[in-house]
């Protein structure tokens, strides 16, 4: 970790994709449904309209990496098979 902040990112992101693994392992249509959501807030970050003149935030490119990463874990934790790169 090259920060303090790093590692909290790392314990959070872990500690959210743990949840959302255990809450729905069970039930394969409750991990897609929590993958989907999780797509859906991903595709949400931020977006700047086509139009707009103004680039998107800088973090909403570290949050849609977050929710990546979260997606990745949950399929682990889950042993749901994984999408194609960019979902």
């Amino acid at each position: 970790m090259e920060t303090e902040l790093d590692g909290r990112l790392l314990a959070l992101r872990q500690a959210v994709a743990l949840a959302l693994a255990l809450s729905t392992r069970s039930n394969p249509q409750a991990t897609e449904l929590a993958l989907d959501i999780l797509a859906d807030l991903k595709a949400h970050a931020a977006p700047a309209p086509a139009d707009s003149p103004f680039e998107a935030p800088a973090w909403a490119g570290g949050a849609q990496a977050e929710l990546d990463d979260i997606a990745r874990l949950v399929r682990a934790f889950t042993q749901q098979p994984g999408d194609a790169p960019g979902q």
